[in-house]
């Protein structure tokens, strides 16, 4: 006979570990299973935006995460073709904050604390191998091995927050939709003593076939990605260092940004990340995070949505009369919440160059901002030149 939960939740990073910290000081009882042990790594990006930071806020560790280091994102450079703008981040009212640059195995570490700390039980180095069933063919809970062990873990919903590679949404079989192949791939590096000044600025340049993004983060380190299109991915493994010497090249800020640095650690590339819905939920379970939804990378989303989605599915759980009616409400929201920033996101991820209609978006959306607070602030959108079609 194995323990009993009201909700045992696969996955114990941003989307789990938060998810299981709200239920568990809502009163419910809750068990977070993680195949890994943390810190560890996650093949992602790691920036979040302000909506994430105000959820961590919520959540109680925006302090220790401000105690890694990781400075606010005070400021933009911003580049969407032949349109360049620098311009302070403006402040949402009652918000936490613009935005910040974590690592994974900093803020997963963090999240897992917190969930530990708010009364969840959380099993690391634990693997799910298979769910338990009622009669009725019901979800009721989660067979799981730890150190060659099995247990059983029962529950009245089983919450999937274990990414794109989902074990729950394989074992309930739900459906995915909305699916698009990645037309990029992602390269990313750590540097120490890059030359950026106060205030912290997110560099963020797409054009022609480009896309670099930069910004400083945790422990006084930078990160630098680079998107080439996925017909390039040939020259990385040919020759890395030239394909991201040409790529950093051709973005002038972030040359500038590592004139002086050093770069610590090794270099991290994914190839494969689709963009998909998956169901949301069904009879004993629910999905969230990139379990449930996986947006496009481009978008920089991914980190705020598992945040805010976790926030909103613990509320529904807490408020709920009853499991089910909680995740019906909760497969309704979630699709209708990601549309929008799901399309955008894949237009952004997009081998070639962007509509004509986003030079315009952007340079309106700058003039929408307040006065900058210095005069290194540039709110004026400027020409950055004819845009480029890439070496390639």
């Amino acid at each position: 006979m194995g323990d009993s939960y009201d909700v045992v939740v696969v996955g114990a990073r941003c989307a789990g570990a938060p998810l299981a910290a709200h239920l568990a000081r809502a009163g419910r009882s809750v068990a977070v299973v993680d195949r890994a042990e943390f810190p560890s790594d996650a093949p992602c990006a790691h920036i979040l935006g302000a909506e994430g930071a105000s959820c961590l806020g919520r959540l109680g560790v925006l302090d220790r995460v401000l105690a890694t280091g990781a400075p606010w994102l005070e400021r933009e450079d911003l580049r969407i073709e032949s349109v360049r703008a620098v311009a302070t981040v403006p402040l949402r009212p009652a918000g936490a904050g613009p935005g910040l640059c974590v690592r994974r195995r900093v803020l997963d570490k963090i999240l897992v604390e917190e969930a530990r700390r708010a009364g969840a039980a959380v099993f690391t180095s634990t693997r799910v191998v298979g769910l338990l069933a009622d009669r009725a063919g019901r979800v009721g809970g989660v067979a799981a091995v730890s150190g060659g062990r099995e247990r059983e873990l029962g529950a009245s919903l089983v919450v999937g927050a274990d990414g794109t590679g989902s074990t729950v949404a394989r074992l309930v079989g739900a459906r995915r939709y909305g699916f698009a192949p990645n037309q990029r791939f992602w390269h990313w590096r750590y540097f120490e003593g890059a030359a950026w000044s106060s205030p912290a600025t997110l560099v963020y340049h797409r054009w022609g076939r480009r896309l670099v993004i930069a910004a400083p983060g945790d422990a006084g380190l930078c990160m630098v990605a680079i998107a080439p299109p996925l017909d390039r991915l040939a020259e990385l493994r040919a020759d890395p260092e030239a394909l991201w010497a040409g790529e950093v090249a051709g973005c002038e800020p972030v040359r500038d940004l590592l004139a002086t640095a050093r770069p610590v650690g090794r270099p991290r590339t994914i190839a494969t990340f689709p963009s998909f819905f998956r169901e949301a939920a069904g009879r004993g379970w629910a999905l969230v995070g990139d379990a449930g939804h996986c947006p496009e990378p481009a978008g920089g989303q991914g980190i705020s949505l598992a945040l805010r989605h976790a926030e909103r599915l613990a509320h529904l759980i807490a408020a709920g009369p009853t499991t089910d009616a909680a995740t019906r409400a909760w497969r309704r929201w979630r699709d209708a919440d990601t549309a929008e920033v799901h399309a955008f996101s894949a237009a952004l991820g997009a081998a070639g160059p962007f509509p004509e209609i986003a030079p315009a978006a952007l340079g309106q959306e700058i003039g929408r901002r307040p006065a900058p607070s210095s005069a290194r602030d540039e709110v004026e959108p400027s020409r950055a030149g004819p845009a480029e079609a890439g070496p390639r």
